[in-house]
């Protein structure tokens, strides 16, 4: 009898010590740690639809019918001074590109025309064969043309000519295509031939041809299922 009181006391003081030691070493339970978002560039549904919306109170154009790249980046620098959102764009395929040599625009046309004069006399005395011209419209208004080239290096000649005359020569590339030059533009709520701005700045170029079309929006449709 002595025995079983010993034996069960020794069961009851196993038990307490692994209840009050044993227990708290085991394996803790997990913490919920939190992960930052993997950027995938999608955006939600809910996200895009109200892109959708906003992009459905805009109209895009296609504004075609320029002689050149200075007339469509004149007809830009205008028309930007309404408000409109402008891009110029080359339609086609790429063509080599051209170099111009020019005076930048002077403050006033009768000083253009006297340092056109000088420089003439200048070429003519140096027996430098260089086409010049005074430039009349355009983001280059009131400068002087010094001839446009296929090659750079040709372009770099006549400005080194024309800078040791005292001259200070300019060489712009002319991006070309195998396209039209259009001016992209796109009109924030407003019907763009019914503005009283647009109609304003296209009185006097009634040969414009203007063509309505989607405008891209953020994020394409296909990016979900």
């Amino acid at each position: 009898m002595r025995y079983i009181a010993i034996f069960l006391l020794l069961i009851n003081i196993g038990y307490f010590g692994w209840t009050r030691f044993g227990s708290a070493q085991g394996p803790q339970p997990a913490r919920n740690v939190s992960r930052p978002l993997i950027n995938s560039g999608l955006i939600l549904v809910s996200e895009y639809q109200e892109q959708l919306a906003a992009q459905a109170k805009n109209r895009c154009y296609s504004i075609a019918s320029f002689d050149s790249i200075d007339d469509a980046s004149g007809f830009i620098s205008a028309i930007d001074e309404s408000g409109f959102e402008t891009e110029l764009k080359l339609s086609g395929g790429p063509l080599p590109s051209q170099y111009r040599v020019y005076l930048p625009p002077f403050s006033s046309r009768g000083i253009a025309t006297i340092t056109l004069d000088d420089l003439s006399d200048s070429l003519s005395a140096a027996a430098m064969q260089v086409e010049t011209y005074l430039i009349t419209r355009g983001l280059l208004e009131n400068g002087i043309a010094l001839g446009v080239f296929s090659e750079y290096e040709n372009a770099q000649d006549v400005l080194q000519g024309v800078t040791a005359l005292g001259y200070k020569p300019e060489i712009e590339e002319l991006p070309r295509s195998t396209g039209e030059i259009q001016v992209q533009l796109r009109a924030l709520e407003s019907d763009l031939l019914e503005n009283p701005e647009w109609l304003e700045l296209t009185v006097d170029r009634p040969d414009l041809i203007v063509t309505e079309n989607l405008c891209e929006t953020i994020a394409q449709g296909t990016q979900f299922p």
